[in-house]
């Protein structure tokens, strides 16, 4: 019998890289800190389902990690926990989870406590209250039922420094199974965090609020020899950084490249940066410490567009940044969507003709028709208000429009559907999309590569329906 049993359930679709579970590994190493014995269980490569694992282990705390595209499995393994005992108990937390603590717990019945922010201190917290029959009243953080009702306690104090806390619990995981593709270099890779939190306040994006649009950093003595346990224990040659913003500190940046240098260090990175967050200097430091590909948002090339959904910087300084990165010898992932509040096809036009435009200066175009919209943002906020939403919409309750699969999107998370630019237009965009992606012969060699990956197949088909039914409606 163990005290917890950590679940990460499996997202359908293949809308995302698989990658560690992060955040429940680092939940884990701070409970295995106090002498709490922890399992983990990632089902995105795991191929037993839950009931073995509970059989295996016997826990007494189920603690189930989920994103708004895995909210329904996350749910189901509730459930299959009670069923197998009832007296388990079960947490539940992640961004999702955090802005719809209420409604889940109204509900989802299996579902016994919800953690709302950082976990690790309040997950702590609750198993020391579980063990020692301790009351939960003061206990920030967390969102449960009581005889009165369901109560929500004040937000948890954000974690500092984050050094504080032990570096994830890897060795919890099958980090064999885990190999990020390392776009251009022929290098097995692998994914850290070496900060939490974001001061940008897009409107589309749930991840900044969930740190309160603050950002807290691990040192870059940490954040180094974090790497080099990875590279020595597992075999990995590169890595992914997945900060939200790796250069949102310019303190924080230096430090790291500069510790990379001084250790001698000789391998390829990428990272997430932000338009107006880096300049020419700051840039070339980053390439010679190994930073061969940045990723950015551009989003929109209507300035009209950019300020509706709170970007905060302007299409010049996009073109500024682009030129650069190719100034300075690094490679860009740009990411372009479609469907933003108060969009157009003017403004669509304006997109499509900005990536023309800097077609040479772009090395990866990643665009798709649709904004999702998710809890927590303010596009939530504004779809409630104007009525793009059902009137009966609930993140805990059932939702399956099956006409987003046909602009390849997932049916469980809605799109942002208004006047103006609607279904049928999102429609047209994504033909249009994902016919450049696959033209040519570097689009053939894309294509191909997919067949292999069932999810990604299944999209190349859902590709061709569109393209069919467009050519069959022209003919008509």
């Amino acid at each position: 019998m163990i005290d917890i049993l950590f679940v990460n359930p499996k997202e359908k679709g293949g809308f995302f890289e698989r990658m560690p579970p992060l955040g429940l590994a680092y939940i884990a190493a701070n409970l295995e800190r106090y002498d709490y014995s922890v399992k983990i269980v990632d089902f995105e490569i795991e191929g037993k389902d839950l009931h073995y694992w509970l059989d295996k282990f016997q826990p007494k705390v189920l603690g189930i990690s989920g994103t708004t595209h895995t909210r329904f499995e996350s749910f189901r393994l509730a459930k299959q926990a009670k069923d197998f005992n009832k007296e388990i108990i079960t947490i539940y937390g992640g961004v999702h989870a955090t802005f719809t603590a209420f409604d889940t717990l109204k509900n989802i019945i299996e579902i016994d406590y919800v953690v709302r922010g950082e976990g690790e201190h309040t997950v702590l917290g609750l198993i020391d209250a579980f063990k020692t029959n301790k009351s939960i009243v003061g206990l920030t953080g967390i969102t449960y039922r009581s005889d009165d009702g369901i109560k929500e306690n004040p937000p948890a104090q954000r974690i500092k420094p984050l050094d504080s806390l032990p570096n994830p619990a890897y060795r919890l995981l099958d980090m064999n199974k885990y190999s990020l593709n390392m776009e251009f270099v022929n290098k097995k890779g692998i994914s850290i965090i070496t900060s939490r939190g974001c001061l940008a306040k897009c409107s589309f994006c749930s991840a900044s609020r969930m740190f309160n649009h603050k950002v807290t950093t691990h040192s870059a003595k940490h954040v180094l020899d974090e790497i080099e346990f990875l590279f020595k224990n597992y075999g990995f040659e590169g890595l992914k950084i997945f900060d939200s913003t790796l250069t949102m500190h310019r303190s924080h940046i230096n430090a790291i490249c500069d510790e990379i240098m001084r250790r001698g260090l000789n391998f390829p990175w990428e990272c997430e940066i932000r338009v107006g967050t880096v300049d020419q200097k700051i840039l070339e430091k980053m390439k010679r410490a190994g930073c061969y590909y940045v990723n950015f948002g551009i989003e929109s090339a209507s300035q009209k567009v950019l300020n509706l959904m709170r970007k905060g910087f302007t299409v010049e300084q996009t073109e500024e940044l682009l030129d650069l990165c190719n100034r300075v010898g690094i490679k860009t992932k740009v990411f372009f969507s479609f469907g933003h509040i108060g969009e157009t096809i003017e403004d669509v036009e304006k997109t499509f003709l900005f990536i023309d435009k800097h077609e040479e200066q772009i090395t990866t175009v990643a665009s798709g028709a649709g904004v999702r919209i998710y809890p927590g943002t303010y596009l939530e906020e504004y779809a409630c208000k104007n009525g793009l939403l059902p009137l009966n919409f609930k993140w805990s309750l059932p939702y399956n429009d099956k006409r987003l699969e046909q602009i390849l999107q997932t049916k469980c998370v809605p799109l942002l559907i208004q006047p103006g630019l609607g279904f049928h237009e999102l429609e047209k965009i994504a033909l249009r999309i994902y016919s450049r992606r696959f033209s040519g012969w570097d689009g053939l060699k894309r294509g191909l590569g997919k067949i292999t990956d069932k999810e990604k197949l299944k999209k190349l088909m859902q590709l061709s329906k569109i393209r069919f039914k467009r050519l069959f409606s022209k003919t008509k």
